[in-house]
């Protein structure tokens, strides 16, 4: 043989080998492809017994399952359609053991209906395909007036989610029940979406289960830790149509824990002019509003009218002390705060209030006395001794008040009491 002869064979065996290694990397990408697809025919042929429990249908999905994250059979409609199919199914059966009083897993049940909806967006995604014309640009339906569009599976699984809306308030519920915040936050999140499909005729309508389910999210939401989105949802709650008063309070303590004191003020208004006086606690953060910005004729104005609905009320009497010694002074304040303790002797305010009455009479008394020495000693001790007790269970109930804890230090100076000086000033 000659050379050029030789090496058109050796060419030849190369440009076989090559078309062999081809074909062999084909057929192995169509092996793998077909055994995806045969994940999803086989899935449907497991659901299709009549005796199906819960555990089949878990191991139904156990061995579907890979045909998600498939590139052969992830970007299929089908795939999530029979995922989302599988879900439901699972969460009838999780049901019919619970009408017979057989024993359920309330978390996984709850679970496979918050699945059933991830699965059905992903397939409502793919299996919706816009009509175009010949010119590229999409139909209009002229009934609907919104983009013609052809589905194969949507109807069927949209079906499937609209038989089992109330399902999800009720997974809420259950989820709730069992402190499991996150999986009751979004299996109402979901109630709600499905009522606010407004474009779409075959979704839910809404009604009014809806206020009061956003307002059990926002408890949800509020024990997650999320205040921020707590808020929103009570106050998506309360314009809805659900104002209980306890949508107004838990809010007022989230925005409290945020900091957010202008909007606290703000809900405070709104709450008082629907409740009125009947709890103190909106106008008290009212009247603390009008002090703050030293706004004392609105403050009094605010705390009248609400005494008149409470007049012995410790809280109010406090404030009404606090404006009339910031219009006044202290002595003619002196009454209100007096009042407060005997009402309340552990209001912690009150009960400075009276000490630092007494603590700034022995100061003036100090001030303009004429003696000197153990004679103005005798004179002003006495009088110290009459704010000891109050500021010193004042400051049991409440030892981060500065004011208080020098007020404290200056009397047992004063008074030579260097123990109880050392214990305030070590923070005991």
């Amino acid at each position: 043989m000659s050379n050029f002869a030789g090496e058109k064979v050796k060419e030849i065996q190369i440009m076989l080998k090559k078309v062999t290694i081809i074909f062999a990397a084909t057929l192995l990408l169509a092996i793998n492809a077909d055994a995806q697809h045969s994940l999803v025919d086989q899935a449907k042929k497991d659901i299709s017994g009549l005796t199906m429990t819960v555990d089949s249908y878990n191991k139904a999905f156990n061995k579907f399952k890979p045909a998600l994250t498939n590139d052969e059979t992830r970007n299929r409609a089908e795939t999530w359609a029979l995922a989302n199919r599988i879900m439901i199914e699972l969460y009838d059966k999780y049901m019919d053991n619970k009408r017979v009083g057989k024993n359920v897993d309330a978390k996984a049940m709850g679970h496979t209906l918050i699945d059933a909806y991830d699965y059905s967006i992903n397939a409502l995604k793919l299996d919706t395909i816009h009509v175009l014309d010949n010119k590229g640009n999409q139909v209009i339906d002229k009934k609907t007036k919104r983009p013609q569009v052809k589905t194969k599976f949507s109807k069927e699984v949209v079906n499937r989610l609209v038989e089992h809306h109330d399902g999800y308030r009720l997974a809420g519920s259950e989820l709730y029940n069992i402190k499991d915040w996150d999986g009751a936050y979004k299996a109402w999140e979901y109630y709600c979406l499905m009522a606010a499909r407004t474009d779409d005729p075959r979704w839910i309508k809404p009604d009014s289960t809806l206020a009061e389910v956003r307002y059990y999210q926002g408890i949800a939401a509020w024990q997650r830790g999320d205040t921020i989105d707590a808020v929103r949802l009570f106050s998506m709650a309360r314009h809805m149509g659900d104002d209980r008063k306890e949508a107004y309070d838990y809010a007022l303590i989230c925005l409290s824990d945020m900091g957010n004191e202008a909007e606290v003020v703000r809900l405070a208004w709104e709450a008082f002019n629907k409740f009125g006086t009947s709890d103190p606690q909106y106008i008290r953060i009212l009247i603390n509003d009008f002090i703050i910005r030293e706004d004392y004729s609105g403050a009094n104005d605010l705390i009248d009218e609400a005494m008149e609905v409470n007049p012995d009320d410790d809280e109010l009497l406090n404030l009404k002390g606090l404006v009339v010694e910031s219009k006044e002074n202290i002595y003619e304040a002196f009454p209100y705060y007096q009042r407060c303790i005997e009402l309340n002797d552990s209001n912690a305010s009150g009960l400075f209030n009276v000490g630092r009455y007494f603590y700034n009479k022995a100061m003036e008394t100090r001030l303009n006395s004429r003696l000197y020495g153990k004679k103005l000693s005798d004179l002003v001790n006495p009088i110290y001794r009459e704010a000891l007790p109050y500021l010193e269970r004042s400051y049991a109930i409440n030892p981060h008040n500065e004011d208080l804890r020098n007020a404290l230090r200056d009397i047992y100076y004063k008074l030579g009491e260097a123990d109880k000086l050392q214990e305030i000033e070590s923070g005991q």
